[in-house]
């Protein structure tokens, strides 16, 4: 399964908001061409192979030598992308189906602002076109930690193995619950497709 174009793994919020996104991207480009979701969750070890583009590793660092894509390298500094459920997402620009890498047309991306999102072209470091992000405020009690534990709660919820708060604390109960309604005790890709396998977006909290 090609992990990085599933929308399955989009944070609740933007899922629920994927296809206005996309929509509001649409309409402002040129007749034949079109905007899709190319890159949602990341490995870190997916991260770090981007990382390496336009790099060297040289005296015990990694050395810039040419043209990178990111700053992150998904262990010592994590992307949004490694989020689960991922909390960014790159949009690609296609012509008559083939994709565009690098294109003025990436500057409509910044419709997903108008949803509430950051979008990369704005950074002042390391411009990202293609990039979108949730920023701070729209976490549950503006903490990315917890609001991770509280995606994952609400489906355990549903799944009927969690009674505890809602809190977004990963503790103990809650790994109690996963393995319950997983058989697994660790937030994976694999455990989050049964649940999503089973009750599906969670867009409704969030909407």
């Amino acid at each position: 399964m090609g992990y990085n174009r599933e929308p399955r793994y989009l944070h609740p919020y933007i899922a629920a908001r994927l296809d206005k996104i996309l929509g509001a991207i649409n309409a402002k480009l040129p007749a034949g061409h079109i905007a899709k979701l190319v890159s949602a969750h990341r490995s870190p070890d997916d991260q770090f192979q981007l990382f390496k583009q336009g790099r060297i590793f040289r005296n015990g660092s990694w050395v810039k030598v040419g043209s990178v894509v990111t700053h992150l390298d998904g262990f010592v500094k994590q992307s949004r992308h490694n989020n689960l459920p991922c909390t960014a997402f790159d949009t690609g620009i296609f012509k008559n189906n083939v994709y565009l890498g690098d294109s003025p047309l990436y500057k409509h991306v910044k419709e997903g602002i108008k949803f509430g999102l950051d979008w990369g072209g704005n950074w002042t470091r390391f411009k990202d076109m293609p990039h979108l992000e949730m920023p701070f405020n729209l976490f549950f009690k503006s903490s990315l930690e917890k609001d991770q534990g509280y995606v994952w709660q609400l489906y355990l919820q549903k799944a009927g193995t969690y009674t505890g708060a809602m809190d977004g604390i990963f503790g103990t109960n809650s790994i109690k619950a996963l393995k319950a309604a997983t058989g697994q005790d660790r937030r994976t890709l694999a455990t989050w497709d049964k649940l999503y396998d089973r009750f599906g977006k969670l867009d409704n909290q969030y909407l």
